[in-house]
């Protein structure tokens, strides 16, 4: 297996700009509840492929084993504070 890329996502954007396997998701709430969704393609116009969700002040933690975005990973970030961690 080879080794993951770790993405730290603090705003809304390209994670990845091809085709990407996805391993792990971690949310990170601040103040406010946080969601990161996930789409196939980096330009933010692909189908949502992953809607991970934290409330106030938890972590979220998503194992995938190697889920597969098309044409890469673009992330949209909601939640003040909010951390996501993608490891790719």
């Amino acid at each position: 297996m080879n080794a993951s890329t770790i993405r730290q996502v603090s705003a809304t954007g390209a994670v990845e700009t091809a085709t990407s396997y996805v391993r792990t998701v971690v949310l990170t709430a601040a103040a406010a509840a946080a969601t990161v969704e996930l789409r196939g393609g980096s330009d933010g116009t692909g189908d949502v492929l992953l809607t991970v969700k934290a409330p106030v002040q938890t972590t979220t933690v998503v194992p995938l084993g190697g889920a597969i975005f098309p044409g890469g990973i673009h992330a949209t970030l909601t939640g003040a504070g909010a951390l996501a961690s993608i490891a790719c």
